[in-house]
């Protein structure tokens, strides 16, 4: 049952990563991301950490009030 919590957690964080870089890349052009390779790496290891922070505060929340 943790496993599911985890990665509920884990999906809801990614999805708030995606809309977070979303507001942040707003203002850029296609083309300039596209040509943009340093952005790659920030952004993209933004996402991830939220969705690592995500499955955390979801085994906590399971931890915290399942068991």
């Amino acid at each position: 049952m943790v496993y599911i919590f985890g990665l509920f957690g884990a999906m809801i964080g990614f999805g708030v990563g995606l809309g977070t870089i979303n507001v942040l890349l707003r203002h850029h052009g296609k083309s300039e991301i596209q040509e943009n390779k340093s952005q790659y790496k920030m952004y993209g290891l933004l996402v991830w950490a939220f969705a690592i922070i995500g499955g955390v505060v979801g085994v906590w929340f399971f931890n915290h009030n399942f068991l």
